[in-house]
């Protein structure tokens, strides 16, 4: 490949980030940091909506998140948070973007009104990430759903009171094992974990994936 051509793909590449970032221009905020916001509008239900935070980390940007989760949330009268963590390449063990995610979230919550507790969705490394934060600060998370997990970390009889739904893609016969033997480690440590087949081979997190993450994070709403 010539420079020249690698220089009008990469050109191309980022017209198709801006293109995708404008269709969502209205629900970007840089303020403590990036992310992307959709809070539901003319909802009838007195109480404060679900709050669900979409993390991709290596597997997309924050407009993939957006684009993956937006749609469903409109559709369920809940509100979604895209945020942009430190070390977007691999959030696994980040001290930082756990941070990262904390200072968004009481930004957030300074602003808006949203159940106490909020949902966490991740894919791969995210789900990684996820899967770690809502062991540690239980008190503040409803639910997990991660998919594409390739390693679980230790289960606490901490976060008994949270529900967690592992998604795994029926095509990928590599994570199989992985996903049982954790399935089984959590359940004997007494907590709601769910392991779940849907189509696909876990390259990419699917509409499936999305969809199971928003029904649950809409039944743990309290």
């Amino acid at each position: 490949m010539t420079w020249r051509r690698a220089g009008l793909l990469v050109c191309f590449g980022l017209l198709a980030a801006c293109g995708r970032g404008a269709a969502w221009k209205a629900y970007f905020h840089d303020d403590p940091l990036p992310y992307y916001l959709f809070v539901p509008q003319g909802v009838t239900n007195p109480a404060p909506p679900a709050l669900m935070v979409g993390l991709l980390g290596e597997a997309g940007d924050i407009v993939d998140c957006f684009d993956l989760w937006q749609k469903l949330a409109e559709e369920r009268g809940m509100a979604l948070i895209c945020p942009e963590l430190a070390g977007g390449d691999s959030l696994i063990d980040n001290i930082d973007a756990g941070r990262d995610l904390g200072t968004v979230l009481t930004d957030v919550y300074a602003g808006q009104a949203f159940q106490p507790r909020f949902f966490l969705a991740g894919y791969g490394d995210a789900g990684e990430f996820a899967l770690n934060y809502a062991l540690q600060f239980p008190q503040v998370v409803s639910g997990v759903a991660v998919m594409a997990v390739d390693e679980f970390p230790a289960p606490s009889a901490n976060a008994s009171s949270i529900p967690f739904l592992l998604a795994l893609g029926d095509g990928d016969r590599a994570r199989k094992p992985a996903a049982d033997a954790a399935t089984e480690a959590w359940r004997q440590t007494g907590l709601s974990f769910r392991l779940v087949s849907i189509r696909g081979d876990d390259r990419q997190p699917t509409q499936d994936f999305a969809r199971l993450a928003a029904e649950l994070c809409q039944q743990t709403a309290r």
